[in-house]
């Protein structure tokens, strides 16, 4: 909806509120007929480091992969804006790495948004993010506009594209969701909690894991690039583990079968002085 409504001239674009309202009334009925959001898993830090350890990073396939993972998680992105990134808006220091992501899904103005990622002993982003960048270097494509990430052949070389491809040299989202698919199912944890590995669930799992640790909203919705004021990542991209495996109803003490024997005899016992 907001990318149509965006597409329009200023003057004719129209009044979202009417939209807004039957898509409530959809949704409702959609429910009603037993609909439900399916929600991806969330790959926390311990799953991405698990993930990334399975990777062969001598190979150059290993070293963009290896990359990709870290920096998904590290920068809460979504595959759009990971296939869209290019080389000149990441800078890499030796303490870490300065990332401006262009546009995403929450800023269709194209305002930009860019914070520094500091370095970290699990991830090494700094460290990956060199050897992949170097890699670009042998293979020609490391100029200042060209896109981050890359499709490889299975030796390594550079994939091509026709010359009238609509995104040029960039991937497509979807081949980032399925390598990423790929990365997890390698690692032997395509589902967790009974629910899918998707590349939104790096985004979930930075999300849940910060807010796990206190980190507030608002500093969450900057990181994250949510819209200031936004409860989008507390009710949707907050998906601790093992949530819902437990039964709150064994709390109370059961009364049925043989647990009515004990019950019986606890109460024939005379009291206590």
């Amino acid at each position: 909806m907001s990318r149509i409504w965006s597409w329009q001239p200023l003057d004719f674009r129209p009044d979202p509120s009417r939209f807004k309202g039957r898509l409530r009334a959809w949704r409702e009925e959609w429910v009603k007929a037993g609909g439900q959001v399916d929600r991806s898993a969330a790959v926390t830090m311990e799953y991405n480091v698990r993930i990334i350890v399975s990777i062969d990073e001598s190979t150059t396939i290993g070293k963009r992969d290896a990359f990709l993972a870290a920096l998904a998680y590290s920068n809460l992105h979504q595959e759009m804006e990971l296939a869209d990134q290019l080389l000149k808006r990441v800078k890499v220091h030796d303490s870490g790495l300065y990332v401006t992501t262009a546009m995403s899904k929450t800023d269709q103005g194209g305002t930009g948004s860019s914070r520094f990622i500091r370095d970290r002993a699990d991830l090494q982003l700094v460290r990956r993010a060199r050897a992949w960048i170097a890699v670009l270097h042998e293979l020609g494509a490391d100029g200042p506009n060209d896109p981050l990430f890359r499709a490889l052949t299975v030796k390594g070389g550079l994939r091509s594209y026709p010359a009238k491809r609509e995104r040029g040299k960039k991937m497509r989202p979807g081949s980032l969701n399925e390598r990423l698919q790929h990365l997890a199912k390698q690692a032997g944890v395509p589902y967790l909690d009974n629910k899918k590995v998707i590349s939104h669930s790096w985004r979930a799992g930075a999300n849940t894991g910060m807010k796990a640790r206190g980190v507030s909203l608002t500093e969450r919705n900057m990181f994250g690039r949510w819209s200031p004021g936004s409860t989008t990542a507390d009710t949707v991209y907050d998906r601790p583990h093992g949530i819902g495996e437990g039964d709150p109803l064994d709390k109370i003490p059961q009364f049925g079968g043989t647990a009515r024997a004990v019950v019986a005899a606890a109460r024939a016992e005379p009291p206590t002085e």
